[in-house]
């Protein structure tokens, strides 16, 4: 069949058994049994400060601290931000080192702005986006029992001043998973799960009256809440093309596509991967035909071994015929909870289609290393400068490459602190739509100002306004920003503070309320 549709380092099986359920994030209950690591009483979002960012100027902001294995050569990186936001691998003890939300990152690996979530859900999945023509970032965020089950979602966006313009929940019993999202106009399209009883597995190893997790991408409505399109795998997929073992017993739910990434490809077309049938399909809009399946028991490409890929998420067709996905190379979930074994490494794959000749074939891959395991999520995507950014999923990592393989930069979140996905942005501009923070600091009979703007991206220096009273401020200082807090130290002392952020051409793009110096024993 002639496909011609046009296409626009440790090894790491300890992440055991509830942490897939995190990936998974389809069922109302767990997969598997928990380690118990928070205990019952403690929050899934439950954090410390330990290995976070503190600031003096935003004290209520606790991101956590991503650090560098070696010295990043940072004249090889893409020039832009990245994209990320920390959840909990529920199978490792204690809290999260900083709190759980919605995070970009420079190439310093500094937070341009964070916007933590409550303690009692988590965030995942922050994307750009274009929301009715204009720039607008996305995550979702839901609430996560500690043994790592999704029980609701939310879907948040907002604008480039970071205020929220839209927000959205499953609708006809569906329950939006975190997996992906893609904004078009005022719909959203999300990957959405719905629990199946009563039904008949027998013939693949399961129970005659068993429970199946369907997996759908749904377009919404985001101004209105309102369904409005539902492609159902079940419907589409037969459950013979699936990987992972039916359970036996009628009363586990059996997940059988995990689908993890949705694209809007043009011509009426979604790209959807599905994780446990090992294959990414295209899948015609109008009719919710199946143009094509790539990969799998029965696709419609002919791979070589080194284009095939398992478990896999985050599949992206970028460019003519050229596709990136994130080879998790593991794992079937075994009768007792456990996961099977990988098989390869974990890595980032750049494949080229041919729809005319029916083939795919290795562009390029990129590894973390040997014995490098990845239990579930991550992602791989093309930078504009050539360059290959790599999120590593249940492992702590994201790394950036230049096209031939050459690591340039290794990112590692702390303690049990993960990321869906890492993404890279080169066009966001931040304009928040609050002021400026400060706060000073009085040691040893010298005054510090700390100067913050969570968000902005235009900001090139701030100046302190100071003096006896509000009304009597003048500037007595000047610094260039230093990151997401300056701190300013004062050669005289002053009552009252204000700070302006400047542009680099001296412009005042924002002025801070007037603060003090706190009373002794007040911090």
């Amino acid at each position: 069949m002639n496909h011609s549709r046009a296409i626009t380092s440790f090894r790491g099986r300890a992440v055991a058994t509830a942490a897939l359920v995190v990936a998974s994030v389809t069922a109302p209950v767990a997969l598997a049994p928990s380690a118990g690591a928070q205990g019952a009483s403690a929050p899934i979002g439950a954090y410390t400060t330990k290995d976070a960012w503190s600031f003096m100027s935003a004290p209520t902001l606790h991101p956590p601290k991503v650090h560098v294995d070696d010295a990043p050569q940072r004249a090889k990186l893409a020039k832009g931000d990245f994209l990320v936001a920390s959840f909990p691998n529920v199978d490792k003890p204690g809290p999260m080192d900083g709190q759980s939300g919605p995070l970009i990152l420079n190439d310093r690996l500094q937070p341009v702005w964070f916007q933590p979530v409550p303690t009692n859900v988590v965030a995942m999945d922050l994307k750009q986006q274009t929301y009715e023509g204009k720039p607008a970032l996305s995550w979702w965020q839901g609430v996560v029992s500690d043994t790592g089950a999704t029980l609701s979602g939310t879907v948040v966006v907002v604008n480039r001043h970071y205020r929220k313009v839209a927000t959205l929940v499953g609708a006809d019993g569906w329950v939006i998973s975190p997996h992906d999202v893609v904004v078009s106009g005022h719909d959203a399209w999300v990957t959405s799960y719905k629990t199946l009883s009563g039904i008949d597995l027998s013939a693949y190893g399961g129970a005659s009256n068993g429970t199946l997790y369907d997996f759908a991408v749904q377009e919404y409505d985001l101004v209105s809440g309102k369904l409005l399109f539902t492609w159902d795998a079940y419907e589409h997929v037969p459950l013979s093309a699936v990987y992972q073992p039916a359970p036996a017993k009628g009363t586990i739910p059996w997940d059988a596509y995990h689908g993890n990434s949705v694209q809007l490809v043009g011509n009426g077309d979604l790209l959807v991967s599905l994780r446990n049938t090992w294959a990414v399909y295209l899948v015609d809009i109008k009719s919710g035909d199946i143009v094509w399946t790539l990969g799998g028991k029965d696709s419609s490409f002919s791979m070589p071994s080194t284009a095939r890929f398992e478990w896999q998420h985050d599949a992206t067709l970028s460019r003519a015929g050229i596709l990136t996905v994130f080879d998790d190379n593991c794992c079937a979930i075994m009768s007792n909870g456990t996961f099977g074994q990988p098989g390869g490494p974990a890595h980032g794959l750049v494949l080229e289609l041919d729809t005319k000749k029916d083939t795919a074939t290795l562009v390029h891959q990129y590894l973390h290393g040997t014995g490098f395991d990845v239990a579930f999520t991550g992602s791989t995507q093309l930078l504009p400068d050539g360059n290959v950014l790599v999120g590593w999923g249940s492992q702590p990592y994201f790394s950036e490459y230049q096209k031939g393989g050459h690591m340039v930069l290794n990112a590692a979140f702390p303690g049990k602190d993960l990321s869906y996905r890492a993404l890279f942005t080169d066009t966001w501009t931040g304009k928040p739509d609050t002021p400026p923070s400060g706060a000073a600091r009085k040691a040893h009979g010298r005054t510090t100002v700390y100067a913050s703007w969570n968000g902005a991206t235009g900001v090139a220096a701030w100046r302190v306004l100071a003096g006896r009273s509000k009304a009597h401020l003048r500037p007595v200082a000047k610094r260039a920003d230093s990151g997401f807090e300056t701190a300013i130290h004062l050669q005289h002392s002053y009552k009252v503070f204000e700070v302006q952020a400047l542009s680099r051409t001296g412009r005042v793009l924002g002025t801070s309320e007037a603060f003090l110096v706190p009373t002794p024993g007040f911090y």
